[in-house]
């Protein structure tokens, strides 16, 4: 549901306002845009711009959730079907945006400058799709966070194979960890009928 705000300005404040050229759009276009880039810019408030985002993105996300059910029913292990050269194309654009760094001997894992906010989106994504299971919405927030990360320069099919090889090799524990949470408080909830069985209780 869509909220009105009202808010008054000085004559000095307003023509401040008017002179934000960064922010493109009417006076509150602009207001918005400062909204979202205040939160954007607080760490303790960034949880709530993914969630903004999240929401604004949704048919996006769940285009590229549909290609990646698609590249599973082609192949239920999608790996194994692909050539060294796109699979080493696809890791250097993710070291470029400094999603993956190089960890030795060949290996590399999720940077931590992504690891922490995935974790954010992740629990935010059952408030955005809440008809989705625990590993549909760990596909969601990871590619919310690689188009984030890229700023929209990744193309679908690079979203779709980007996604698969993170949530394949680094992010599938933690959808499996809270799957086996739901699982447990449901058990716990049916057991004692008391015990609340929301959803923010497992994280």
């Amino acid at each position: 549901m869509v909220k009105t705000v009202v808010v008054e300005f000085s004559d000095r404040e307003y023509q401040i306002l008017l002179k934000l050229d960064e922010f493109e759009g009417d006076d509150s276009q602009k207001l918005k845009g400062l909204f979202t880039g205040y939160l954007a810019q607080t760490p303790r408030l960034q949880a709530g711009y993914h969630l903004i985002k999240l929401d604004e993105t949704q048919d996006h996300m769940l285009k590229i959730l549909d290609l990646i059910y698609k590249e599973y029913e082609l192949n239920p292990s999608p790996l194994e079907g692909w050539t060294k050269s796109k699979y080493d194309k696809i890791l250097e654009d993710l070291l470029q945006v400094e999603i993956l760094r190089p960890m030795g001997a060949g290996r590399f894992g999720p940077t931590s400058r992504f690891k922490k906010p995935w974790l954010t989106v992740y629990n935010s994504t059952s408030k955005v799709f809440p008809d989705l299971d625990e590993f549909s919405q760990a596909y969601i927030a990871t590619v919310y966070m690689l188009d984030y990360f890229s700023r929209g320069t990744f193309e679908a099919e690079l979203l779709r194979d980007a996604t698969i090889i993170l949530n394949e090799y680094y992010l599938y524990s933690y959808a499996l960890a809270k799957k086996q949470g739901h699982e447990a408080q449901k058990a716990i909830a049916k057991k004692n009928p008391s015990i609340s069985s929301r959803d923010d209780l497992v994280t």
